[in-house]
């Protein structure tokens, strides 16, 4: 620090003060953390105009890095306050990881058969430069927040409008990126644990992206934002079809950010990027509002949500203990819900809350904050002048364009009272899928371990509620127990040989041999162990995670019957 004071603007100097915000951030001392920022960002500057550039290839990209270093800091932590976007000599992205191996051919059943496929090739900067360009939008509508918090309201669906502005800009990242690393070509589900650990310098800022591309527009059309901060803006009626599309996009957007999270449940993946931290825990508190929703199947979903997101902020504070705030008013704002749940007339969806609680989440103050106390503002009192916001959670704002066979009764079913009653069938019929020889083929163990699952199926299922359904085997050999805490439904009949199975919840060990099925429910915690070995078929309601090594690709694409 001390030479930083001096003025030595050298890039060993500028890379320690951004190790020393970053401790600074785990050490919960947030001021602090933003000034060494600030004076990281001035060295930067200063290194720059005073012409310190070498033309050592190794050497330009360790200067490019720590550039971006400190720009990523002061977007993410610091984006109140001018920044190194407005800098007219910004060097190149930093070199980036190549993109990750490709996986063998496999019939990929999520995507819907006439998903658009652009022409179009862009020019690849570099997954970082995509990661740095989102996150640069991100710290911009941080600064967008902070501004509404403050009173600067604006009419959004102006051309003049920040929000506008803002938009754009996401919609001009979307189209820069190239197809080659979208999700459905990457196939991030797909991968195992091992690969992405073993490619993690793409993975990573792939994952934050990603993830901050679904939370920015997330944010940015927020109910909460659009129906009570900025509620009647200048006298001016609110358009209706513009809320029903920052309703719909909020929708959308936020659940893909749980879907992201899901995904590396999934993958037992850990994520320990405190930016990712923060977006979650302000995307958050869009589900929140829509627990509260009519439709079930919204209110479901946003109720399920919430659930994830409590867990990925549980894990993260553990490396970042500033996070542990805001999952104290998250669970503060759930208690709270609940409360309201019970108050709130049947079919009433006008709700009410503490305003304050969800800026402290969407756009968190610089200071100190005690522990303990969810409704706190930065050390202030615990009574409130700020009167609770009162809001009609709604997913229409237009009459919606209803399908008139939808509307229609069904016909009375002739099954009766059967066990199985079946909805008016398709006039196209779908064949089916077989797979031939399935369960001859060889399952190789990994290398090192006594047990594996070799997927070979997937879909997502064309139901109410869509969910993954993936079929597969699971192979032990004698060896260590291998432990398994489920965040989805399994469902398992033993083959051959025979595994024994240690419920943790009651102490059995069940010895389950050819013809014995067993059942796992989210929240089972169990240990597999063979004293020989053991084949089971399962089916599991999670996308593939390790694909049969040699499957991959035999679906017939009629069946033969």
């Amino acid at each position: 620090m001390e030479l930083a004071v001096e003025g030595i603007s050298k890039v060993e100097v500028i890379e320690s003060l951004c190790l020393l915000a970053v401790k600074d951030l785990i050490g919960q001392r947030p001021a602090r953390a933003w000034m060494t920022i600030g004076t990281a960002s001035r060295l930067d500057t200063l290194r720059r105009l005073t012409g310190h550039h070498t033309s050592a290839a190794q050497t330009e990209d360790r200067s490019a890095r720590c550039h971006w270093s400190v720009f990523i800091l002061e977007k993410a932590f610091s984006p109140h306050v001018l920044d190194l976007s407005s800098s007219q000599d910004t060097p190149d992205y930093p070199l980036s990881a190549p993109l990750p191996s490709t996986l063998p051919t496999y019939r990929d059943e999520n995507c819907p058969p006439d998903l658009h496929v652009s022409e179009e090739v862009n020019k690849d900067l570099g997954i970082n430069a995509y990661h740095i360009k989102i996150v640069s939008v991100w710290g911009d509508l941080t600064r967008y927040l902070h501004g509404i918090r403050s009173g600067n309201i604006e009419t959004p669906w102006l051309p003049e409008s920040t929000h506008t502005k803002l938009s754009v800009r996401l919609y001009e990242c979307d189209a820069e990126l190239p197809q080659r690393h979208l999700l459905r070509n990457v196939c991030f589900y797909k991968r195992s644990i091992a690969e992405i650990m073993q490619e993690q310098e793409y993975w990573s800022p792939w994952l934050a992206m990603q993830m901050l591309s679904h939370a920015s527009p997330a944010i940015l059309n927020h109910p909460f934002v659009h129906l009570v901060a900025m509620r009647g803006s200048r006298g001016m009626p609110q358009s209706r079809l513009f809320l029903q599309q920052t309703v719909d996009l909020a929708l959308f957007h936020s659940g893909w950010v749980f879907q992201f999270i899901q995904f590396c449940e999934n993958l037992q993946y850990e994520i320990n990027d405190p930016l990712i931290g923060h977006a979650v825990a302000a995307t958050a508190t869009i589900p929140w509002l829509f627990q509260f929703a009519r439709d079930p199947k919204v209110s479901k979903k946003a109720h399920d949500d919430l659930g994830r997101c409590e867990r990925f902020l549980s894990r993260i504070s553990s490396t970042w203990p500033h996070i542990s705030r805001k999952l104290e008013i998250l669970q503060h704002l759930q208690y709270v819900a609940k409360e309201k749940l019970q108050e709130v007339p049947r079919g009433s969806t006008m709700i009410s809350f503490q305003p304050q609680m969800f800026w402290e989440l969407l756009d968190p103050k610089v200071c100190q904050v005690p522990q303990g106390d969810p409704t706190s503002q930065c050390g202030t009192s615990r009574v409130s002048n700020v009167p609770d916001a009162r809001m009609r959670v709604t997913t229409h704002f237009v009459h919606p364009l209803l399908d008139e066979q939808v509307e229609q009764p069904h016909p009375p079913n002739p099954a009766g009272n059967a066990m199985y009653s079946f909805p008016p069938m398709s006039s196209d019929l779908v064949p089916l899928t077989v797979i031939k020889g399935a369960g001859h083929e060889f399952i190789p163990l990994p290398k090192g371990e006594n047990a594996t699952t070799a997927d070979f199926h997937s879909i997502r299922t064309q139901t109410e509620s869509p969910a993954y359904f993936t079929s597969g085997f699971y192979k032990i050999e004698a060896g260590p127990q291998r432990p398994a805490h489920y965040t989805f439904e399994e469902t398992k009949y033993v083959l051959s040989g025979q595994i024994d199975v240690l419920d943790e919840a009651t102490g059995i060990t069940h010895h389950l041999v050819p013809g014995d099925f067993a059942f796992f429910h989210v929240g089972s915690k169990v240990k597999f162990s063979t004293k020989s070995q053991g084949f089971a078929f399962y089916a599991v309601t999670r996308p593939v995670r390790a694909p049969h090594p040699n499957l991959q690709g035999r679906e017939e694409s009629k069946s033969k019957l």
